[in-house]
């Protein structure tokens, strides 16, 4: 039933969108924006449909026979509804037209929607044609479902890819908004306002999906890092590094009518970066924990999207690119550094796209297989983040169109910071920790400086500062965790002691080994016990056994000290052994907190908007 109903709906969906750009819905609704609204909540039910396929266990659609398990919780029977390939683009088209009715309020230009809704029939013909999550199979009672990837069976899943997706596909109101304004060359303020809201709201899930993809990979993967340069985080980096670059630089366009089309242009290729990002996840072109192993074909009808809204977004740029010599400001002003601001964002982007492609196009052209580590990213990376910092430091201070005032804390402030790094150095006896304390004391010298004049300052003033001090905690905090951080491999054999003395006077105790059943797995966990003085640490790692598949995971256990953590691992368990690994992250818990206030102060400038 649920498998004719979805697809009626969506061959209903695809011809009343064909009539509405026909001019022939018109004589049955003749509101041009009733219209929209109906075809954008037709467009809404069939996500809900398969959302409601996996609640119930339907297994007479294909998809959730392949990606849900009857025994699997609810939660992760709903969750697997966006774990599969097929679900997923569905879901894109979900958020398209939830995005395009919210926008629809607030904005009802026609032309502006109508680019809205081909680009969310495109992916609708994307789903008809090679990614239909409603193909009938005939149901029996022997048949209980595959189960979702036991990896993607975490409380984070469930939150993690909306939340990224919705980043990812509010872009697409900058991109429509810019694609309007430089074909129609109408540059209104209000358009550049709205299209700063939505780049904003977009920034906060986009935000905030990464820090929950790196804090699932960090808590469910086991290799205890919080980033790996992975060529899906990686593309996940690249729309919201263009994305900050495009918030920064939409803030002089609205100020002093400045880098109007640079503005414009940074909007259409943010959107551009999401689809190519989908694009080699879904391609099976790259090798990845996250990616989705699926018919290489799948990937060529998103090329041709991708194709064709580069081809659109290239022709725009031609057209406005003998306008770009407009602009003209003082060297030493904000909107310089802002510039400036906006070319380190974007090279950025570009280190990590081309860090992420070129091994693609070695093995497809070259023939050559390249492997692109984290040696080339931390070097070019850090290279232009370095600056960038520095600037984070000084140009909130610096006035709009000509700044006369000489910044006489300058010196002062730089001095002092050289001072911190060279202590820091001496007790740390690390150059890259000392490195990451003198790109970051300017940043918190001046955010405590510029506290004490401003107190009574707006909210948009303390969203800047509390997002300009994240980053600063966050570098120190990244940079401290991965110089400072342990691991020791722990051995327990069963005629031996059942104590392991640890590094600076700590002991390490196994107490307990326990084998319980859930509802779909398994679990065989370690209860160890770490002693430091007075003070004990709990920690049980386990490894899960799930059904049906019987594939093996392992369970990470973490126990908090301070800002630090402490992190293991079962590495082997037999009848006569266990084996742990055991990591100290010192100040991973600041480098998450840091996360969080940037996540809050981008929702302070929303609300400050709004």
């Amino acid at each position: 039933m649920i498998s004719y109903l979805g697809n009626i709906i969506i061959y209903f969906s695809l011809i009343i969108t064909i009539l509405f750009y026909l001019n022939l819905l018109k004589k049955i609704i003749p509101s041009t924006i009733l219209s929209l609204k109906l075809i954008y909540f037709i467009n809404l039910i069939p996500f809900g449909l398969l959302v409601y396929a996996f609640s119930i266990s339907d297994f007479t659609l294909l998809n959730v026979v392949k990606n849900s398990y009857v025994d699997d919780p609810i939660f992760y029977k709903v969750t697997s509804a966006w774990g599969s390939h097929e679900g997923s683009i569905l879901l894109w088209v979900f958020l398209i037209n939830l995005f395009g009715v919210f926008f629809l309020y607030k904005n009802q230009t026609v032309e502006i929607h109508k680019n809205i809704l081909f680009i969310s029939t495109l992916f609708i013909l994307y789903v008809v044609i090679s990614s239909n999550p409603f193909t009938y199979v005939e149901a029996n009672e022997n048949i209980l479902g595959l189960g979702l990837n036991p990896i993607l069976q975490h409380f984070l899943f469930v939150i993690h890819p909306p939340t990224l997706f919705l980043g990812y596909i509010g872009l697409i109101i900058p991109f429509v908004i810019s694609a309007h304004m430089l074909v129609n060359k109408t540059f209104s303020e209000k358009l550049f306002e709205e299209m700063l809201i939505w780049s904003k709201i977009s920034w906060f899930f986009l935000t905030g999906g990464i820090v929950l993809g790196s804090y699932w990979a960090y808590s469910e993967l086991g290799w205890g890092g919080w980033w790996f340069w992975d060529p899906v985080e990686n593309i996940s980096l690249i729309p919201w590094l263009l994305n900050t670059a495009l918030i920064h630089s939409l803030q002089v366009s609205i100020k002093n009518n400045q880098l109007k089309l640079w503005s414009l242009n940074l909007g259409l290729y943010c959107f551009i970066a999401s689809v190519f990002g989908t694009f080699l996840v879904r391609s099976n072109l790259i090798v990845s924990v996250h990616s989705f192993a699926t018919d290489p074909l799948r990937g060529l009808f998103l090329i041709i999207i991708i194709t064709y809204l580069l081809t659109m977004t290239v022709r725009l740029n031609i057209k406005s690119i003998s306008n770009f010599n407009e602009d003209s400001f003082n060297i030493l002003s904000r909107e310089s550094f802002l510039l400036l601001n906006n070319i380190f964002f974007i090279c950025s982007a570009l280190v990590v796209f081309i860090g992420t492609v070129y091994p693609l196009f070695s093995e497809m052209i070259l023939k050559t297989s390249v492997s692109v580590g984290a040696p080339y990213y931390n070097f070019a990376f850090n290279l232009l983040l370095a600056p960038l910092i520095l600037f984070m430091a000084f140009a909130p201070q610096i006035n709009w169109g000509k700044h006369e005032k000489k910044d006489k804390q300058l010196p002062f402030i730089m001095t002092l910071s050289l001072l911190i790094s060279l202590v820091s150095f001496y007790f740390f006896n690390n150059f890259y920790f000392a490195l990451s304390v003198f790109i970051t004391s300017p940043l918190f010298l001046k955010s405590i400086l510029v506290l004490k004049t401003n107190f009574n300052k707006n909210i948009s003033f303390y969203s800047q500062w509390l997002a300009h001090l994240s980053i600063g905690f966050f570098i120190i905090a990244a940079v401290y965790t991965e110089q400072f951080d342990y691991q020791e491999n722990l051995l327990f054999e069963k005629e031996t002691s059942s104590e392991i003395k640890l590094k600076n006077n700590k002991t390490a105790i196994i107490k307990n080994i326990k084998d319980e059943d859930f509802q779909n797995y398994q679990k065989i966990s370690v209860d160890l016990l770490i002693l430091d003085g007075e003070k004990e640490k709990e920690l049980s790692p386990s490894k899960n056994i799930y059904q049906p598949s019987g594939q093996v995971t392992n369970e990470v256990s973490t126990t908090n000290k301070f800002f630090s953590q402490y992190y293991a691992t079962i590495s082997t368990i037999e009848s006569d052994k266990v084996g742990i690994n055991l990591v100290y992250k010192p100040f991973i818990n600041l480098l998450w907190l840091s996360t969080i206030m940037l996540v809050f102060s981008i929702f302070l400038s929303i609300v400050k908007k709004r």
